[in-house]
């Protein structure tokens, strides 16, 4: 198997080589670019053909919030880890709503960041216990209770958090995509929620995401 092109964008010089260093020795990841702005990194996009974006949030000319956005429209497919020393709630559920994969702050254990770059180039999602906190809802202190869901249902949902798109979920199944859109709007109504952010939320609170898996 072909090793994960990866692309860095993050603004502090030591962290930036700090972490191409780390992928490098990684056998499993090639650096295709490292790059100290958002703008930079977008502009060599065609160049690098990354697979896998590692995101500070703090940028000297978009923010990464940007950036993601901007990432999510032009490469539908790349996967996107986001290495921040910033742990607010409300931003942790933002970068899940706009589509951002992984989310880790700059505190993690090298060996929580290598396995959090290895699951999000898999497919699959990671958060840090700060994200998770942030994206577990709550209702007056306790989890919230639990729809019932049916196992197909529940596996959608799980796939869903993980950063499926409803093809990859049809074929992961044996389901047509026409069925996973049917089941997904059944979630919804069940959930009162449809969006990735809140499906993840939901995801995470009900254990469907097996972080150590």
């Amino acid at each position: 198997m072909s090793p994960t092109r990866v692309m860095i964008v993050e603004d502090q010089t030591v962290f930036r080589e700090m972490l191409a260093e780390l992928l490098r020795l990684d056998a499993a990841c090639e650096v295709v670019g490292v790059f100290g702005a958002a703008r930079q990194a977008l502009a060599a996009l065609d160049q690098c053909r990354p697979e896998l974006a590692l995101i500070d949030l703090v940028l000297p000319d978009l923010s990464g919030l940007e950036l993601v956005r901007e990432l999510r429209v032009r490469l539908p497919a790349l996967r996107i880890l986001v290495v921040t020393a910033q742990e607010r709630p409300e931003l942790m559920r933002e970068l899940t709503a706009i589509g951002a994969h992984g989310i880790v702050t700059k505190g993690t254990p090298l060996s929580e960041l290598r396995e959090a770059v290895r699951r999000v180039a898999a497919g699959r999602s990671y958060h840090c216990p700060a994200s998770r906190a942030a994206l577990r809802p709550r209702q007056g202190g306790a989890l919230a209770p639990r729809p019932r869901l049916s196992a197909r249902e529940q596996q959608i949902v799980r796939l869903v958090a993980l950063g499926q798109s409803s093809k990859e979920i049809a074929a992961a199944l044996g389901i047509s995509p026409k069925t996973v859109a049917n089941h997904r709007h059944r979630i919804a109504r069940k959930l009162e929620v449809g969006d990735v952010a809140g499906l993840t939320r939901y995801a995470l609170a009900q254990g469907w995401i097996v972080e150590d898996a």
